[in-house]
């Protein structure tokens, strides 16, 4: 399941478009402010032209006498770049712009929209990848509906109502965090009582920041690893790179699947291989603790309830309850 030269091609020009569009919508605000702001297209002329002189002072300095730096020379220049930068921030804000706002617009800072970083592929790249090899783009049916933003109090019942704030707040405090380290979350309740809805607000907010996330029900991640163990050992390696390195992998509905030593071993080999890389996981499951100990082992449990915040869901069905009301 490696990609192929069509679907690396399809994502490469995803990234040539991405520049093309922001090389526009930077030369629009360039237009933009020199119309309004004559002044800053001289301050960024001389701040290319005294790059330039600054650059080529420091080479010749390096040609003609390499042991000595010469800091004094070029003080001088640097100052001048200083007070030009300085002009040109002070006049973008003076006019109500950000002082970044002729930059390049970059989509994916982090690359700047070539979709690796040196040799190693960008997170955003990966989420491309994800979305092709695994389809997760299923995900995007979901999402526009199932977020932060749409979050509504009013689905929960008594119960709910006491309890759900505080688990909301540690879900936003999850994506606020995120990168800061290693966080796990494990959600475990009675079904319908919102564990993958909270999951989807979770990977919505952080694909907005750039993140790459992959999303299985359990029937899906098991399915997975059980046709690729047909193949190659090199096509398996291949299949679950994505996998394993992105940033968020969220498995629902834990304990749906015909458990067996199989399912034990896969989902213990991918949540170790993922602890050691660092990377951050939720686990969904309608199972209680202790029966979901006795299903995937202790070895698993002991993982879970040690490196993974257990946060507790109860309540009655969501879904029920909507449903009753509409018909009612």
């Amino acid at each position: 399941m490696s990609l192929t030269n069509r679907q690396y091609d399809t994502i490469m020009r995803g990234y040539d478009h991405r520049q093309y569009r922001n090389y526009r919508i930077q030369c629009a605000r360039r237009e933009e402010i020199y119309k309004k702001l004559p002044r800053i297209q001289k301050v960024e002329e001389e701040i290319s032209s005294c790059s330039l002189s600054h650059t080529e002072q420091i080479l010749s300095l390096q040609e003609t006498d390499p042991d000595n730096a010469h800091p004094e020379i070029l003080t001088g220049l640097r100052r001048k770049l200083d007070a030009l930068r300085q002009e040109k921030e002070t006049l973008l804000g003076d006019a109500g712009y950000p002082a970044d706002y002729l930059d390049m617009p970059y989509t994916c800072p982090d690359c700047q929209d070539t979709g690796y970083i040196g040799s190693r592929k960008c997170h955003c790249f990966l989420q491309e990848e994800i979305r092709l090899l695994y389809s997760s783009s299923r995900l995007e049916h979901v999402l526009s509906e199932e977020n932060f933003s749409t979050l509504s109090y009013d689905v929960y019942d008594e119960e709910q109502q006491v309890l759900m704030p505080s688990v909301i707040h540690m879900c936003r405090s999850f994506v606020d965090t995120f990168g800061d380290g290693q966080q796990n979350l494990y959600f475990y309740g009675p079904v319908g009582t919102g564990k993958t809805f909270l999951s989807n607000c979770i990977a919505k907010a952080l694909l907005d920041r750039h993140r790459s996330v992959i999303y299985f029900t359990a029937f899906q991640f098991f399915e997975l690893f059980s046709l690729s163990d047909r193949k190659s050992s090199s096509e398996d390696a291949f299949a679950h790179e994505a996998l394993l390195e992105s940033d968020l992998l969220i498995l629902d509905d834990i304990g749906t699947e015909l458990a067996n030593t199989f399912t034990v071993s896969k989902l213990f080999q991918v949540l170790n291989e993922r602890a050691l890389r660092k990377r951050s996981t939720i686990l969904s499951t309608n199972l209680p603790l202790m029966d979901f100990r006795d299903i995937y082992s202790e070895r698993i449990f002991s993982r879970i309830t040690s490196s993974y915040t257990l946060v507790k869901f109860c309540g009655s069905d969501i879904r029920i309850r909507k449903k009753l009301s509409r018909s009612s």
